[in-house]
């Protein structure tokens, strides 16, 4: 088991326990990154000739969780490697804190107050995925999640395949401020969304906030 947080020291650490076997990666340097994925690439798939293919699906997948994370400047971005052992689950987590989302100063600082605004912005904005939109209460933190399906056209020797690819964010109020905080699942197991989120869900559920004075030593 993994754990892992989202690191800037001067707010509230959001930890996440992750099972099983995730990399940790830094977006911001290109090279170091691309080398990564094709390392979690390999482990996952293997080096046979027969799966490159499977090797060039995946490492588009993690290429893009990369990239965007990367865009967004985010704290920490992780590449699921397995969940059990010899069972390859590849999933992504990216951790950010999005610049400029922080809620009205005429609302309080309760989670119910910043997910209920947070949510109906969301509405009015017509956000992919608000019809998802279901509120998580998890022991040590609340969040909003929404997901979406993205349905790709995969061109591979000739042959067009359709692939789903699912994302599932959660927001999470960040306790005693107007400020929420984004964890953003990927992974190209779409067809698979029930059970997909069940997993993200489970994680997502087991996250907590904690302050450099509070916060308790890593567990492995």
């Amino acid at each position: 088991m993994t754990a892992v947080d989202d690191a800037p020291r001067t707010t509230p650490r959001l930890t996440f326990q992750l099972p099983g076997r995730w990399l940790a990666v830094d977006p911001r340097d290109p090279a170091a990154a691309s080398a990564q994925v094709d390392a979690a690439v390999r482990d996952l798939v293997g080096p046979a000739d027969d799966a490159a293919i499977a090797r060039r699906r995946l490492r588009a997948a993690f290429q893009r969780a990369v990239d965007t994370a990367r865009d967004a400047a985010a704290h920490a971005l992780f590449l699921c490697i397995e969940i059990v052992p010899d069972l390859a689950t590849p999933a992504s987590l990216t951790v950010h804190a999005p610049e400029g989302m922080r809620m009205s100063p005429a609302i309080g600082t309760s989670a119910d107050a910043v997910l209920g605004v947070l949510g109906e912005s969301f509405r009015v904005l017509a956000v992919p995925g608000i019809d998802t939109a279901q509120r998580l209460e998890g022991p040590r933190a609340s969040m909003l999640r929404i997901d979406r399906l993205h349905e790709e056209n995969v061109e591979e020797d000739g042959v067009t395949a359709v692939a789903t690819r699912l994302e599932a964010e959660y927001w999470f109020a960040v306790p005693g401020s107007k400020q929420v905080v984004l964890a953003s699942f990927a992974t190209p197991l779409g067809e698979l969304r029930s059970a997909m989120l069940n997993l993200f869900d489970s994680i997502a559920l087991a996250a907590s906030f904690a302050t450099e004075d509070t916060a308790d030593p890593p567990a492995h």
